[in-house]
């Protein structure tokens, strides 16, 4: 299947600004991982952790650049997007190769990183397969 790497539940501790708003990304190099879960994926799925880099210019148009090409994948139309106080939701519609998915992500961010795990409903005829992925993205320096 295509990258089903999308985002849900948070396992970071937020540090928060003294307004009591989350502290938005740093610009910097970001290791990610991402991976996916489910009882019916075929054995042998693997996590992936890639390094990329998010600039100051990437960050000012829109924070959650820092998700790269995680934030969605090929086939998929984000239809609900929320970014702000630490916390990232979406809602998905996918149409890829016949099969016709919709997908739900939650998670958070911080000044050093972010998570997110999203849950994936996907149909294909008459069968249904639920799977869950993760993305986790650490600040690990400068670029």
């Amino acid at each position: 299947m295509h990258r089903l790497l999308c985002l849900t539940l948070l396992l970071l501790v937020t540090p928060f600004s003294a307004d009591g708003s989350a502290p938005e990304p740093q610009a910097g190099l970001y290791r990610v991982t991402a991976g996916i879960s489910g009882d019916d994926l075929p054995p042998g799925v693997a996590n992936a952790t890639v390094e990329q880099c998010v600039t100051e210019e990437e960050l000012a148009a829109d924070p959650s650049s820092i998700l790269g090409e995680h934030a969605g994948m090929e086939g998929c139309t984000i239809t609900s997007y929320d970014w702000g106080n630490g916390k990232i939701s979406m809602q998905m519609q996918c149409a890829v190769e016949g099969a016709e998915a919709t997908g739900e992500s939650k998670g958070s961010y911080n000044a050093n990183g972010y998570e997110l795990i999203t849950t994936m409903r996907i149909s294909v005829g008459d069968a249904t397969v639920e799977m869950e992925s993760f993305v986790r993205g650490e600040r690990i320096g400068d670029c």
